[in-house]
């Protein structure tokens, strides 16, 4: 979202115009889910996270004065995430890596939640029985026989199903790097990217 765009749609916001609100929440919500995930490892939080910034944003809508709707949000929860850490009494260093990091460092993990939330678009865009059988396979790490033998299907319909879901995940995602898609579409089970958001 272009930073013209968001200055008009925070003025509608801070207007009280529920439709530009919505609009931002649609667009910035699955986003900053995956961007609190990253510090916190617990999507329930990362989503109840999100909700009270948009709250928030919405009750302080008239004292705000921002720049960049995008910067703020992310700070804001960037922040929050931050003191549901301290809260937690994670261990000091982590906190004290985290509280000091480099604006790159900010950079890195939004560019990792852009990826995360594209991937998991793509997912669900996949048509309903190839984005069964490929969340079965690659996040509950069946094996193609127990997903033909729950789904009552052929091994050859998985494979086939498997094929078609690879391929357009890898057309949908072109412009990222193969090794870069692999780290995230098959990673360890306790981190999955594909959340229903």
């Amino acid at each position: 979202m272009a930073q013209e765009r968001e200055h008009i749609l925070f003025t509608a916001i801070r207007s009280g115009n529920e439709e530009a609100f919505n609009k931002a929440f649609d667009f910035y919500y699955s986003r900053l889910c995956f961007f609190a995930d990253k510090m916190l490892h617990d999507f329930d939080l990362s989503r109840s996270l999100v909700q009270q910034i948009f709250v928030d944003l919405w009750i302080k809508r008239e004292k705000l004065q921002i720049d960049s709707l995008q910067s703020y949000l992310y700070q804001s929860v960037r922040n929050s995430a931050l003191d549901v850490l301290k809260h937690k009494k994670v261990e000091s260093r982590y906190l004290t890596s985290l509280d000091q990091s480099e604006p790159e460092e900010m950079t890195d993990l939004i560019e990792q939640a852009e990826l995360a939330h594209r991937i998991n678009r793509a997912i669900q865009n996949l048509p309903e029985k190839c984005r069964e059988i490929f969340v079965l396979c690659r996040f509950e790490e069946l094996k193609y026989a127990e997903i033909a033998d729950r789904l009552n299907i052929s091994v050859k319909t998985v494979e086939m199903q498997i094929g078609i879901a690879l391929k357009k995940l890898r057309k949908e995602l072109a412009d990222y790097q193969m090794i870069q898609l692999l780290s995230i579409i098959f990673p360890k089970k306790s981190q999955l990217p594909y959340r229903v958001l």
